[in-house]
């Protein structure tokens, strides 16, 4: 069966031509990048001497700019074409990224500068499921999601373990500051090499948006979306708002309960990785035995004890176990999930329906890690997972009200 597995995703690379490999590239290279902000930022904020109610603003403000950005993603892609849009978005992520990190003693800047982040990062999001559906069939199509997911994933595993030891490293040179500062802008220089590989992408094939059409205003977003489609960014959301509340400081609650070093903090993040690319893996073959609709409802509803246990200080050992647990169960569903909301709405309609469930997740993200940092400070640590768990347990019965009713959605494969 495991050879199995790995022999599909192999055919599957293989056989999805160079452009999705190359897009899978920047995908890979986006996570690595993204692994450094999940364990390094936060704590690099607490080295500056930050609360987390500061270090909660900082960061819904870069989840808020990807809300923001959720709204004019599909115009930006439009005016100026995936290519170039997608390189300038790179771009502006890893000038933005340096600002934040490095010019500390100004926090309008920093604040504006995690703005700019967010909106350029949504750029890329947005453009990521209609690529890949617009370059599959429905025999391909999850397998495709699955192979990209795994790969972002690998790279947060590598990243998580890498930085978290690079930090050490050079907080023995220059202090703790210097540690995460340095570890931060090296991630943000390898974020220069994704323009490279977009811009030997072909995306003349790509039907985003008809070339004909008018700038799409308000009244074409919603004309886009249907019931199903619109109940489901109430999934979104419940997701984004319990995520908000948990996974910023991820890092931060890790270091500071526990007491332990950064190489500890990344080392428990990158295994729990591992669990997320078990899972992916895993996900194709088991959905086309047990159903998409199925596994996503299970997935999400097993995750939520290891949720629960995380909130609970305990030994190094078993918060890793629950980590692991959390993120492969919860974050497995995300390709099933992926490949059904772009079912939702017609095929010219895939970036739009992309662009709002980006916009519901972000928006309501944001809110949560501005709460998130408030309750840490005035309540505990723990509490906002309390809070999560019940964002969670809504969010499943909104998947099971939009696909489960539905045959389309709920048949086997």
């Amino acid at each position: 069966m495991i050879l199995g597995i790995f022999s599909d995703f192999f055919w599957t690379l293989r056989e999805a031509g160079s452009n999705v490999r190359k897009f899978m590239f920047c995908v890979f290279l986006n996570g690595i990048i993204m692994s450094a902000i999940q364990v390094m930022l936060g704590i690099h904020y607490k080295n500056i001497g930050m609360t987390e109610d500061v270090i909660g603003t900082l960061m819904a403000l870069k989840t808020f700019g990807s809300a923001i950005g959720a709204l004019f993603a599909v115009v930006i892609i439009q005016t100026f074409g995936t290519k170039r849009s997608l390189i300038g978005a790179f771009l502006v992520m890893a000038a933005s990224g340096f600002c934040y990190v490095n010019m500390t003693d100004n926090m309008l800047l920093m604040q504006a500068t995690s703005l700019i982040f967010g909106i350029a990062q949504v750029v890329f999001t947005v453009s990521q499921a209609p690529f890949y559906k617009n370059n599959s069939d429905e025999r391909t199509a999850v397998t495709i999601f699955s192979v990209s997911f795994v790969l972002g994933n690998v790279a947060m595993f590598t990243g998580s373990y890498l930085f978290g030891f690079m930090s050490d490293f050079f907080a023995g040179i220059g202090g703790e500051l210097f540690g995460s500062r340095t570890t931060l802008n090296i991630a943000f220089s390898l974020m220069l090499l994704a323009p490279l590989a977009i811009s030997k992408i072909d995306f003349g094939t790509e039907a985003l948006i008809k070339k004909n059409d008018h700038r799409p205003s308000l009244g074409d977003y919603f004309r886009a979306m249907n019931h199903d489609s619109w109940t489901y960014l109430l999934k979104k959301a419940l997701i984004g708002m319990g995520a908000g509340l948990v996974i910023p400081y991820f890092s931060v609650y890790i270091k500071y309960s526990l007491g332990v070093s950064d190489s500890v903090v990344g080392s428990i993040i990158a295994f729990s990785q591992l669990g997320t690319v078990i899972g992916g893996l895993l996900i194709p073959s088991l959905s086309r035995r047990f159903g998409r609709v199925n596994m996503a409802i299970f997935c999400q509803l097993i995750s939520i004890p290891f949720l629960w246990s995380i909130s609970y200080t305990q030994g190094v050992i078993m918060m890793a176990i629950s980590f692991l647990c959390r993120n492969g169960f919860m974050n497995m569903t995300s390709p099933l999930l992926q490949t059904m909301e772009m079912d939702l709405v017609d095929p010219e309609n895939r970036t739009i329906m992309s662009s709002m469930a980006t916009l519901a997740d972000s928006l309501f993200r944001a809110l949560g890690t501005q709460l998130g940092g408030i309750l840490m400070v005035r309540i505990s640590y723990e509490f906002p997972y309390y809070i999560t768990i019940l964002t969670y347990l809504a969010s499943t019965f909104v998947i099971y009200w939009v696909f489960g009713r539905n045959k389309k959605y709920s048949e086997l494969h």
